[in-house]
């Protein structure tokens, strides 16, 4: 990102003053015009609260890669959300959210391969548009819960608004539905049950911190079944029926929040 402008030297005393080194005051003096550049952009992390300080290597590690991905003048805040913030080392990769002034179709993938071929870690990379960004932090519960914990390269307030959007909470719930019929991998029953906790509490207007999202979860199934799904084993036919059951009942208690959602104080949406 190159910023570069040409400026007259005074004196005075104004807050945003650039100091002309000592062996320097012979050679530039009041009234001559110099030109001042940007070489290396400081970098600051901007902390979501409740979130705890991270290590010095992580941070070191944030610092880098919104620098690097500041270079892209199409970027208006990179976030650093997931896992990578809360756990030590039980992280897969490190989740990246860049917020753009407008949709680019190959902002992601090219973001992604050049930070994998800087960094050498694995990465998640996702562009959203700013207008559509603000949008779903009030009405989407999954991206509500994505950005419960975060940091950001610039300041950034987050509001609580909550406004229930029927047809996309209904369109979250299509893959809990089709467990309901079809087969998949246990990770998408793991992930399917997140989901309609998070849909639930969002509803319930309780806390979307992941933590206690998990911490839910675990109470609806047994230690070794959560286990086993969020690790995408391998699980027999007798867990799969609790799991649907489970998945069930928590549907039918979500279609009934949403039908009765402006009755608990939301604005709503058809």
């Amino acid at each position: 990102m190159l910023v570069k402008f040409s400026k007259t030297v005074s004196k005075g005393g104004r807050f945003n003053q650039i100091y002309i080194p000592k062996n320097m005051e012979n050679l530039i003096e009041v009234g001559d015009e110099v030109e001042v550049r940007l070489i290396k952009k400081q970098i600051s992390l901007f902390y979501s609260k409740n979130l705890k300080k991270l290590s010095q290597f992580k941070e070191n590690l944030i610092k880098d890669i919104f620098s690097f991905l500041n270079e892209n003048s199409d970027i208006n805040y990179i976030f650093i959300v997931g896992s990578f913030l809360t756990e030590k080392i039980g992280y897969n990769d490190i989740d990246v959210v860049a917020i753009t002034d407008k949709k680019s179709e190959n902002l992601e993938e090219a973001a992604y391969n050049k930070l994998i071929e800087k960094f050498n870690l694995k990465f998640h990379v996702l562009a959203i548009e700013e207008n559509r960004f603000w949008h779903l932090l009030k009405s989407c519960p999954l991206t509500m819960a994505m950005f419960s914990s975060f940091i950001c390269s610039k300041p950034i307030k987050i509001s609580d608004e909550r406004v229930i959007d029927k047809k996309h909470i209904r369109f979250l719930l299509m893959m809990p539905y089709d467990l309901l019929e079809i087969k998949l991998n246990s990770r998408s029953f793991f992930d399917s049950l997140r989901r309609l906790a998070t849909i639930e509490r969002f509803l319930k207007n309780k806390s979307l911190e992941m933590n206690a999202i998990n911490d839910e979860l675990k109470t609806s199934i047994n230690d070794l079944l959560y286990k086993k799904i969020k690790n995408n084993e391998e699980i027999d036919k007798s867990s799969i029926e609790i799991l649907r059951k489970i998945i069930k009942l928590k549907l039918n208690i979500i279609e009934k929040l949403i039908r009765n959602g402006k009755e608990q104080g939301y604005a709503g949406t058809d």
